[in-house]
């Protein structure tokens, strides 16, 4: 596998890239990364090979089959899985020797490689292991994008979980977002009566995963802050109201929390754009209680 030109394919939203990196990283920085530009800006702080789909503008997909087939990879391993993908993989396949994998199929055509890409994942996972974070500062990730707004907890309740973690860590605030979010994020800042320091649109990517990497803690939106802090390794407290619980990282220093009373039977939508009441009820110190094992005292 070391020895073989290897590249994987993965674009879709920050977030989703973001799940991938423990993948990734077991590759190793040497793997080619077909990706979006924003995927580039986020991974090009640990790897270096990229092949770039600057738009999904038909001549943009043209020459990116163009530059995967000058390159004669051995494996594609296809980390979206989507029709697209699924369309630009097969040209390339039936065009070249380059097999192409689905990185989430156990019945792969090509078994071998897929038990071995099962076996990657297996070990990426088994090196997540857990190490306390400084007991420097917490981040909260209030925001999503504007078209998302219903992720967003409003102000009131940012300020009761900012003043519970102030009587239980005593540790300053770092708001982070992107530009877009920046109204928001202000809005909620100017709420705080504790030390806050506001990030929204101030770093790049790859600055916002090294923030969160070294944060104590994330209460973070259902968003990409959540997943990039899970697989940096970071105790991470997901907010979800508008969509399900179960886009939680799967590792066990990340909890969801939803509001016990607009939901009493744990429901929640897989995903609605409508803005509501969803969040009212939530209690942070539930997330700081399951994650207790996670959050030492200083």
């Amino acid at each position: 596998m070391k020895s073989e030109r290897t590249a994987v394919m993965k674009f879709s939203a920050l977030g989703d890239i973001a799940r991938t990196l423990p993948f990734l990283r077991e590759l190793g920085s040497e793997t080619c990364i077909i990706t979006s530009p924003m995927g580039k800006a986020f991974l090009e702080d640990e790897f270096s090979d990229f092949i770039v789909l600057p738009s999904k503008s038909t001549i943009s997909h043209l020459r990116l089959i163009q530059s995967i087939r000058k390159r004669k990879f051995d494996h594609i391993i296809d980390l979206q899985g989507n029709d697209r993908c699924r369309f630009l993989t097969k040209i390339v396949e039936t065009r070249s020797s380059t097999q192409i994998h689905n990185g989430y199929d156990a019945k792969s055509k090509y078994r071998a490689f897929s038990e071995l890409a099962a076996h990657t994942w297996t070990a990426a996972k088994k090196k997540l292991t857990f190490v306390p974070k400084p007991h420097d500062y917490i981040v909260l990730n209030t925001g999503s994008s504007p078209k998302w707004a219903a992720k967003r907890p409003p102000a009131h309740k940012w300020k009761a979980f900012a003043h519970t973690l102030t009587e239980t860590y005593g540790l300053p605030f770092k708001l982070t977002g992107s530009a877009d979010e920046l109204d928001f994020v202000n809005s909620i800042a100017k709420e705080l009566t504790e030390e806050v320091e506001v990030l929204a649109g101030k770093t790049s990517l790859a600055e916002l995963k090294t923030v969160l990497k070294n944060a104590f803690l994330v209460v973070s939106t259902d968003s990409a802050a959540m997943h990039i802090a899970a697989a940096e390794k970071t105790p991470a407290i997901g907010l979800f109201g508008s969509t399900s619980t179960t886009y939680l990282p799967n590792y066990p220093w990340c909890h969801a929390l939803h509001d016990p009373i607009y939901y009493p039977d744990g429901k929640l939508p897989q995903c609605t754009g409508k803005i509501g009441p969803y969040y009212d009820h939530i209690d942070i110190e539930a997330g700081i209680n399951a994650l207790a094992d996670y959050l030492p005292a200083k």
